[in-house]
């Protein structure tokens, strides 16, 4: 029973060691993993958030797109709106103005 326990206590310590070192290893592949996968991770949020700064950007310079046109139609009635008005102010102005009778100065002389 002696010998027993000489060979176990032989094999125990090899046999821990040769455990440690294969858990050390594992550890060691996981971690290389998890930073694999980390930057991984990392890339595609950046790629992500290229794609949404310019679908962003796209839906932004359409929105200005929109912006500038409906304001260019709101300027063009505008200033339809004052060639009116500025007409029918010519129009009242000379209704409301008497014409000269002719004067004796623009008579020529012959």
């Amino acid at each position: 029973m002696g010998s027993r326990w000489r060979v176990i206590e032989a094999v125990a310590l090899p046999m821990l060691t040769l455990l440690f070192l294969g858990l050390w290893q594992g550890f060691r592949h996981h971690t290389e993993a998890m930073r694999a996968l980390r930057r991984q991770l990392h890339e595609l949020e950046q790629q992500h958030t290229e794609v949404n700064n310019t679908s962003l950007m796209e839906e932004q310079l359409e929105f200005l797109q929109r912006r500038q046109q409906s304001l260019e139609t709101q300027i063009g009635d505008m200033k339809r709106a004052q060639q009116r008005w500025r007409m029918q102010e010519r129009q009242r102005m000379q209704r409301s103005e008497p014409t000269p009778p002719p004067s004796m100065d623009f008579i020529p002389i012959p």
